[in-house]
């Protein structure tokens, strides 16, 4: 029977995945929430791309006009002055190390269809943020990431980056396979010995 634990337990150990070093990165958003500082505070890894997005379209959402501050703008609205997000891609900044851009333009989604668009309303209250996100990706193939808060244009944010961010969880199916798995073992082992 001590076997039979020791084996499984050996088992066990294949079904769980390697850890890397965890990475992460820390985010500060300024001027309306237009102007980034990122500093990677991760122990090895090197960012090389960088997300910012105002989260899908639709009425009162807030969506970006025109500047990309040298990054390249998608997920456009019906008219591709405007759009969601922003990509900016081919970095290197490493462990301890800060990059910063800026300034985007944020405007206010009045409604997506007719496509009605203002400058001149700020969110005051976060509404407009749902879904609003911001991403950082490693040369180790890490993610990292962190929803931004619903609160005021003016008020800067502070974002903690961390991996895992909507990383999915295992399936209960899954497990049940792996200990299903297991028990068949143990069992015809058992009945062998008999």
């Amino acid at each position: 029977m001590r076997h039979f634990i020791i084996g499984a337990l050996i088992a066990l150990l294949f079904t769980i995945p390697a850890s890397a070093a965890l990475v992460g990165a820390d985010v500060t958003l300024t001027g309306f929430i237009q102007n980034i500082g990122v500093t990677n505070t991760s122990a090895t890894a090197t960012i090389t791309s960088i997300t910012y997005s105002l989260g899908p379209a639709g009425d009162g959402i807030a969506t970006w006009d025109t500047d990309t501050a040298g990054g390249v703008a998608s997920d456009f609205l019906s008219d591709p002055q405007w759009f969601q997000t922003v990509t900016w891609s081919g970095l290197s900044i490493g462990p301890g190390s800060s990059w910063s851009t800026g300034p985007l333009d944020i405007d206010l989604i009045v409604t997506l269809l007719p496509l009605n668009v203002t400058g001149g309303t700020l969110d005051t209250t976060g509404s407009s943020l749902v879904g609003a996100f911001f991403l950082v990706n490693f040369d180790s193939g890490q993610t990292a990431g962190a929803n931004l808060v619903q609160q005021a244009w003016a008020t800067d944010q502070n974002l903690t980056l961390t991996e895992g961010w909507g990383a999915q969880i295992p399936e209960p199916s899954t497990l049940l396979a792996t200990a299903g798995g297991l028990l068949l073992v143990g069992l015809l082992r058992a009945r062998r010995r008999a």
